[in-house]
C-alpha cells in the first residue's frame, strides 16, 4: 500500500512512517526538518497549494496519514492565525487531494477538542475546546467528516514513548529534565489517558489496511495524572524521583487554555478493534528502558 504520512518530523509522523515501511511504500512529508529519516521524504508546505498538489498527485497515495499539525497549545493561542492556517487550511488542501486521488484520508486530531472539566469522553460527546488549539483541531475535524473523501478521524490522547530522534513526547521531556540533574514540575491535577507510541503505530496501520471510517477515540485504558505518568516513566529507567515537584496546572500563568481531564472512554476502540490488548505502562516504558541500554 502507498502511504504519504504528513509531519514526518514530528513524534507521532516519525514514528508512523517507520513502523509502517517495513510493510508499505512509505514518502514521509516534512516542511523544514533536514536528512537522516530512514525513510523517503519530500519538503513540502502544507499551507499552500503547490508544491503540496503536484507532490501528491504524482506519488498517488492509497492513503493519507495527516499527522502534521501546529499543536503546542500555548504557541496556538498566541499565533491564532498561523494556528489556522496549518490546522484548518492545510488539512483542508489535504481534504481536496484526497477526493480527487480517491485515497483515504485519516486525520490525527486530539483530545483537546474538549474542555476538560470531567474526563472520560466518549465519541458521542460534544466538543467544546477552550483553547485555539482545540478549536483549530475542531474545526479540520468537522471538514474531514463532511468530505466526500474516505476518512477516518482519530483523536489522539497523551502519546508516550521514546521518539526515534524526531520530535519528543512527554516522556521524553521527564527523562531528559531528570537525567540533566534539573527539578521537574509534574501536575497532579491534570489528568489524560496515555497511551504509548508503539500501541499507536498499531492502531494506525490497522486503520490504514482496514474499512474502518468516522471518529475514533485513541488512548490507553487508564487515567493517568500527568505526576502519575511521570512517576511510572522514572521507576521504569530505575531514576530518582528526588527531583519531581507535584504542583497544580493552575499555578501555570496560561492555565485557562489548559485542560484538567480529557481521559477517554474507549469502549468504541475495543469493540472496533476486538483483539486490541494493551500491556501496563510500566511494562511499555521497562522494555524502552532495556532498548535504551543495548
Amino acid at each position: 500500500m502507498r502511504v504519504v504520512v504528513t509531519g514526518a518530523s514530528g513524534f507521532v509522523g516519525s514514528r508512523v512512517a517507520q513502523h509502517l515501511i517495513a510493510r508499505h511504500e512509505i514518502l514521509g512529508v516534512v516542511h523544514t526538518a533536514r536528512g537522516g529519516f530512514p525513510f523517503p521524504c519530500e519538503r513540502a508546505d502544507l499551507t499552500l497549494d503547490e508544491p503540496t498538489g503536484t507532490l501528491f498527485r504524482e506519488w498517488k497515495p492509497e492513503v493519507i496519514v495527516h499527522a502534521a499539525a501546529m499543536s503546542r497549545v500555548i504557541e496556538c493561542e498566541r499565533n491564532p492565525a498561523r494556528a489556522r492556517a496549518a490546522n484548518v487550511e492545510a488539512t483542508a488542501r489535504l481534504i481536496r487531494l484526497a477526493e480527487r486521488l480517491h485515497a483515504k484520508l485519516i486525520f490525527i486530531s486530539s483530545d483537546q477538542v474538549f474542555s476538560g472539566k470531567r474526563g472520560g469522553y466518549r465519541e458521542s460527546d460534544n466538543p467544546d475546546p477552550i483553547g485555539e488549539y482545540g478549536r483549530t483541531k475542531l474545526e479540520a475535524e468537522r471538514e474531514v467528516l463532511n468530505s466526500a473523501a474516505r476518512h477516518l478521524v482519530l483523536r489522539s490522547n497523551s502519546v508516550v514513548g521514546p521518539s526515534m530522534g524526531w520530535g519528543e513526547s512527554f516522556s521524553t521531556r521527564i527523562l531528559d529534565t531528570i537525567r540533566r540533574g534539573e527539578p521537574l514540575q509534574l501536575y497532579g491535577d491534570q489528568y489524560r489517558s496515555p497511551i504509548h507510541v508503539r500501541k499507536l503505530v498499531q492502531i494506525i496501520e490497522h486503520a490504514c489496511i482496514s474499512d474502518m471510517n468516522g471518529l475514533l477515540h485513541i488512548g490507553g485504558p487508564k487515567r493517568m495524572s500527568r505526576l502519575d505518568i511521570g512517576f511510572t516513566v522514572l521507576r521504569a529507567y530505575g531514576l530518582s524521583a528526588e527531583k519531581v515537584e507535584p504542583v497544580s496546572y493552575l499555578t501555570h500563568p496560561d492555565a485557562a487554555v489548559m485542560t484538567r481531564d480529557t481521559s477517554y472512554d474507549i469502549s468504541q476502540l475495543l469493540q472496533t478493534i476486538p483483539d486490541l490488548r494493551f500491556d501496563p505502562l510500566d511494562d511499555e516504558f521497562s522494555r524502552d528502558s532495556t532498548a535504551h541500554k543495548r
